[in-house]
């Protein structure tokens, strides 16, 4: 049986390794397929990795772990024992860090609706840094920091509407995140700020942006860094002197799936040294914070699926797997193209090989990227999905009444430890309301 105590390991500079072939039979044989396969190696290396981009940063710096990534509560609390802040958005996703050892002294929340019933609920439990990014969410925050009597640490959001060449925008015209620096209403980034220095029991914090997911061209943060100088330089003259205790560049630090993309290094390389000028211009030594989901979780994770089965059709050989998207949503929703090896490979006798699921639906075929290698495809060998960390488990959906599958981990000494079991189809069916068919009245 597999150990299902995670429980955290020092800081190690264990490096990541490749799973041996006869393992990933070994637990296939021994879990069934199709599951994922965790490293805790990998995910401690990703964070000493982007702790070392900004090394020359004479301030402080702090990694923040973008949650919504990967909320498995045993790469929770890898990451609560590397001493990094959680970058939340909701009251659940903080019941998880809470749950997995995490503190509220280490929570950046920046909600997304920004709602008093939710500001109510994160500062009960002890939240006292927030990030605003609107008028109407700053007054619901002040209206929840008075019922509980408590100095809130407040962050303005802005969006610096800068150009970017990225996966997913944050910034430019897309509105959703941050407040306009040169805007001339309610909800522009000076108006929100003037109201949080002048409101008791509120203590402004500083600025954060983010500008999009898998940022490609760097120059992007070089100038929003640059439009955020100019904001507070002329915010100064307006209203007088205030701090700046924390600069929050927000994430998008790119995982290659196969492509070259700039290095977190890359990024340290090129804005450190105007982080290091801003704090001379503003006269105030600033914690920086860089936050992560992907860059942190996607290369620790693979999706390890069966062939089950395959079939020529004309020149091409179609590749039958027992996973489909509703493991990996995005292949489907986004064409994302993941790394993906047959194991044991082969030469490959075929112009093309494709690779399907196990879904009754057209949609259900798996783009893969430059490093794939499906030579070799016969059915009863294993295929391994790559760089799979984000944004997978966190979105498994039950099409077809598919269980979720088992989530295994091999932790920093070589043991394979069970970090989420694989959910049976009897649960799946109550859950979905199978409980309810017994007749029992409603609960109006």
């Amino acid at each position: 049986m597999v150990d299902t105590r995670t429980q955290p390991v020092p800081k190690s500079g264990v490096e990541s390794l490749r799973f041996a072939e006869k393992d990933l039979y070994r637990l296939a044989e021994k879990h069934g397929t199709p599951y994922f396969l965790i490293d805790e190696a990998t995910l401690r290396k990703k964070v000493n990795e982007i702790e070392q981009a900004f090394q020359e940063f004479k301030g402080a710096f702090r990694v923040a772990y973008s949650m919504k990534a990967n909320f498995n509560p045993s790469v929770i609390r890898i990451f609560v024992g590397e001493g990094i802040l959680f970058d939340i958005t909701a009251p659940s996703e903080l019941y998880f860090l809470l749950k997995c050892g995490g503190t509220p002294e280490n929570v950046l929340y920046t909600s997304i609706t920004e709602t008093l019933a939710e500001y109510d609920s994160v500062l009960k439990l002890g939240v006292r840094r927030i990030v605003v990014a609107s008028h109407n969410g700053l007054n619901n925050l002040i209206e929840a920091a008075g019922r509980a009597e408590a100095e809130v640490e407040v962050m303005v959001r802005v969006n610096p509407e800068v150009h970017v060449k990225a996966e997913l925008r944050g910034s430019l015209k897309h509105g959703k995140f941050g407040m306009q620096l040169d805007g001339d209403n309610q909800d522009a980034a000076l108006p929100v700020l003037k109201k949080i220095l002048s409101t008791p029991g509120l203590k402004f914090e500083g600025f954060h942006f983010h500008l999009g997911s898998q940022v490609e061209d760097q120059e992007c943060y070089a100038e929003a860094i640059e439009k955020l100088e100019g904001f507070i330089l002329r915010a100064r003259k307006e209203i007088g002197e205030f701090g700046v205790n924390t600069i929050d560049i927000g994430g998008g630090l790119p995982v290659s799936y196969g492509r070259i993309v700039p290095t977190p290094k890359d990024l340290g390389t090129k804005i450190v040294g105007q982080l290091n000028s801003l704090m001379e211009s503003l006269g105030v030594k600033f914690t920086l914070v860089a936050e992560s989901g992907r860059y942190l979780s996607a290369e620790a994770m693979i999706l390890v699926s069966r062939i089950v089965n395959v079939k020529d059709f004309g020149e091409n050989r179609y590749v039958y797997l027992d996973a489909g998207y509703n493991v990996l949503l995005d292949a489907a929703l986004l064409k994302h193209e993941y790394p993906v090896e047959v194991i044991p490979g082969g030469p490959s006798t075929y112009p093309k090989t494709v690779l399907v699921g196990r879904l009754c639906d057209p949609l259900d075929i798996f783009p893969t990227s430059s490093r794939s290698k499906l030579g070799g495809a016969e059915a009863g060998k294993l295929v391994v999905f790559r760089d799979v960390g984000a944004y997978s488990i966190v979105m498994n959906m039950p099409f077809h009444s598919q269980p979720k599958p088992c989530v295994l981990m091999r932790n920093a000494h070589g043991n394979y430890l069970m970090a989420r079991e694989r959910q049976d189809v009897h649960a799946l069916f109550l859950e979905e309301g199978g409980n309810l068919l017994d007749g029992k009245p409603s609960t109006d």
